[in-house]
């Protein structure tokens, strides 16, 4: 396919309240493969769910055990100030399932271990100090 082939023309959908314009895009070069692959979408069984959900341990000796994923920025909203940040989490795969977890003190453990992407690691929160949780992490085998 030419460049010129794998282009979409402008599409314009006009609602009651609204005007949704979908602007000239170029089509990926494998638009073919896609095509015929979404004939058979329907028949897939689900996979994995990448929409990430918070992990929180609320008592001591609570855990999990998953597959550390790697670390991902998620936004958080300070609760004196108001003010928008972004910190480093910890992102797992539980159950076919993506989930997060941003303690620091677990973050750092991640960080400093170096533990690899693909990792079994079981997390237990030990206690806590301050306003800060301790995790005990131990590598699954």
């Amino acid at each position: 396919m030419s460049n010129t082939e794998n282009t979409q023309e402008i599409v314009a959908i006009e609602t009651a309240t609204t005007e949704i314009v979908v602007a000239e895009q170029e089509l990926p070069t494998n638009f073919a493969d896609l095509l015929e692959a979404s004939a058979n979408v329907s028949k897939l069984k689900e996979v994995v769910t990448l929409t990430n959900a918070y992990i929180e341990l609320e008592k001591p000796s609570d855990s999990f055990k998953g597959i550390f994923v790697g670390f991902i920025k998620m936004s958080v909203t300070d609760k004196v100030t108001g003010e928008l940040r972004s910190m480093d989490a910890a992102q797992f795969l539980i159950d076919k399932k993506m989930h997060i977890n941003g303690g620091v003190n677990l973050v750092s453990q991640f960080k400093r271990s170096n533990v690899p992407s693909g990792t079994a690691v079981k997390v237990t929160y030990l206690r806590k100090d301050g306003n800060v949780k301790v995790y005990e992490l131990t590598l699954l085998g």
